[in-house]
C-alpha cells in the first residue's frame, strides 16, 4: 500500500531498527546468493545493533541508503533470475559486479554507524 504523508508528519516518523537491520541481513542474504558456493556473509542483524543507539538523523541516513542499496540489489539480482530463467547462465563479471555492489554498499552503511 502507497501511503503519502505530509513533510511535518514524515519529519516525525520514526524510522524502525528491526526493520532497518532485517533490510541489511536480506541484503547479506542475496549476497550469499551470489559468491560461489554460498560463502557470502552471514545474515546476522545483530551486525547492526549499532543502529539502535544511533540518531534520528543517523537512522534516516541509514534508512535512505540502505533503501538505495536494496534496489540496486534486485535490479541485479532481477538480471541475474532473469538470464537464468531463459536457460542461460549469466557471465560471471555481471554476477561479480552486483555483488560489488552489494558488498560497497554494506561496507557504506557499516561505516556510517561507525562515524
Amino acid at each position: 500500500m502507497f501511503q503519502i504523508l505530509s513533510i511535518e508528519a514524515a519529519g516525525e516518523a520514526t524510522i524502525e531498527c528491526g526493520e532497518l537491520a532485517a533490510r541489511v541481513a536480506g541484503l547479506k542474504r542475496a549476497l550469499r546468493l551470489l559468491e560461489p558456493h554460498g560463502h557470502g556473509p552471514a545474515c546476522d542483524e545483530e551486525d547492526f545493533l549499532g543502529l539502535d543507539f544511533a540518531s534520528e538523523s543517523t537512522r534516516r541516513c541509514f534508512d535512505h541508503r540502505s533503501e538505495r542499496i536494496v534496489g540496486a540489489a534486485a535490479a541485479g539480482l532481477d538480471a541475474v533470475v532473469n538470464v537464468r530463467n531463459e536457460g542461460q547462465e549469466p557471465h560471471p563479471i555481471a554476477v561479480d559486479l552486483v555483488a560489488d555492489a552489494i558488498r560497497e554498499g554494506l561496507a557504506n552503511l557499516d561505516e556510517l554507524l561507525r562515524r
